[in-house]
């Protein structure tokens, strides 16, 4: 069955922020409401922190990631998918999903659109979700009833998160490889209102593709350094710019350049 386009947004959406989460520099600070909020807050920032220096300081690293989404009922029969790769560079980070490319330089965030031939170019602080990392801070901070959970299985890390009724998602597990730093897997429980049309959610008398609830694996694979280098980041493959002007170069030079930013 074919992904819906709400779904297909979602999804670049949380893979955007997964990406930024582990790319950013910033760190955790997790701010529990429980009596044992300390411990569990410190130990949650300090995996979150390997994951964060262990994907910054890999040169040239590169990995496939795919998405995997179930239906409550059948979570072993994937209905959706989509499926990318990853290239990044301290600072610089390349991603392609869906036939989607995002380059992040120190500059610019550059996402070009081949179905449309168009490409749209920000300054990079408005790439997508700005201070990402700050998102778990403010799930602790703000969602009373947040349950934590992290263990250890064999060579993983597995930190879960148990949100109250009433949200998007109801579980969130975040496996990371405990030699390496790198995530391996993520998973989300959600509840499919709000993401995908009503009229295609199953209820009494009504058959849909989609269940209430669902769950989306994340799966990342395939990690390797060194398979490419600073070429792959250069503004020059995409654009050139001349009195002020922007204009597409090399492939892309039939595309058109939209501006995001007012301050380029």
């Amino acid at each position: 069955m074919m992904i819906t386009q709400a779904m297909k947004n979602y999804n670049r959406l949380l893979f955007t922020a997964i990406i930024l989460t582990a790319w950013s520099s910033q760190s955790v600070s997790a701010q529990g409401k429980r009596a044992d909020a300390t411990d569990s807050s410190s130990k949650i920032r300090a995996l979150m922190e390997r994951v964060q220096q262990a994907y910054h300081h890999a040169a040239y690293l590169g990995f496939r990631i795919k998405y995997l989404y179930a239906n409550e009922g059948q979570p072993d029969k994937s209905t959706d998918s989509l499926a990318g790769e990853v290239e990044m560079d301290k600072d610089r980070c390349r991603f392609v999903i869906d036939g989607t490319e995002t380059v992040l330089t120190d500059k610019y965030a550059i996402q070009i659109m081949n179905e449309d031939k168009a490409i749209y170019l920000s300054a990079a602080h408005h790439a997508g979700m700005s201070n990402p990392v700050s998102m778990l801070d403010s799930v602790f901070a703000h969602i009373e009833g947040i349950q934590t959970d992290l263990q250890e299985l064999g060579l993983s890390e597995v930190l879960t998160l148990r949100f109250p009724p009433g949200g998007t998602y109801s579980l969130i597990r975040i496996e990371v490889d405990a030699r390496t730093g790198y995530f391996q897997r993520i998973t989300y429980a959600l509840y499919t209102a709000g993401l995908v049309g009503q009229e295609l959610i199953e209820g009494p008398g009504h058959p849909g593709p989609y269940q209430s609830k669902g769950q989306v694996n994340i799966i990342f694979s395939h990690y390797e350094q060194g398979r490419f280098d600073d070429t792959l980041f250069k503004e020059g493959n995409f654009f050139t710019r001349t009195a002020g002007r922007f204009e597409p170069a090399g492939q892309y030079r039939d595309y058109h350049i939209f501006l995001a930013s007012s301050n380029l």
